[in-house]
């Protein structure tokens, strides 16, 4: 392929993608054995949306990924006219308490939610709403700038996230606000 074709490919991978994607990534799904080459057609894709002034970015994030994404200051503008992920009521349940506890190691999560909490934290990290970090024999979850744009949050703050969630919590989870109280009692000061 040309060079055209191979920039077209990159923009249709980030873009299908709809979430950072690594370099390697990239290079396997798209058969472009050259990660340098690669980084320079990325680099020329982003160059071409700036150039014309476009709202949509290719930004490096992460390290050495690259997202394909709509700037801050059109995502506002427009951002009720986004899809709402297709979740199921479970899922929703865990994804709030999720946002109300953050960061919140995943065990305490399975604890409260049960088991099949597990399923639901994999579908959610695979939207690209949470994130998920290893800490100690489990791991610590968060809440990711696309469940902010998503929800309407302008960032994603867990102190903002946590206080819109609060209500919702306390209203769907009366029993384990109670639980979470006493359990916080139990834990020695540090």
């Amino acid at each position: 392929m040309g060079l055209i074709e191979d920039k077209a490919l990159v923009e249709a991978a980030l873009f299908v993608a709809g979430r950072p994607l690594s370099v390697k990534e990239l290079s396997k799904a798209l058969g472009i054995k050259s990660l340098d080459y690669l980084e320079k057609l990325i680099e020329l894709v982003a160059a071409e949306y700036a150039e014309r002034k476009s709202a949509i970015e290719i930004v490096r994030v992460l390290g050495d990924k690259y997202v394909l994404q709509l700037k801050q200051e059109y995502s506002q503008r427009v951002m009720h006219l986004m899809p709402r992920p297709d979740l199921r009521t479970g899922e929703l349940k865990t994804l709030a308490l999720i946002a109300y506890l953050q960061p919140v190691e995943q065990s305490k999560i399975i604890k409260l939610r049960g088991s099949q909490a597990y399923e639901h934290v994999k579908h959610l990290l695979g939207m690209g709403l949470i994130y998920a970090e290893p800490y100690e024999r489990t791991k610590i979850l968060g809440t990711t700038p696309k469940f902010a744009e998503l929800y309407g949050f302008p960032e994603n703050d867990p102190i903002l996230i946590k206080e819109a969630f609060k209500k919702v919590i306390h209203a769907e989870y009366e029993d384990l606000i109670e639980k979470l109280e006493k359990e916080k009692k139990r834990e020695p000061e540090e």
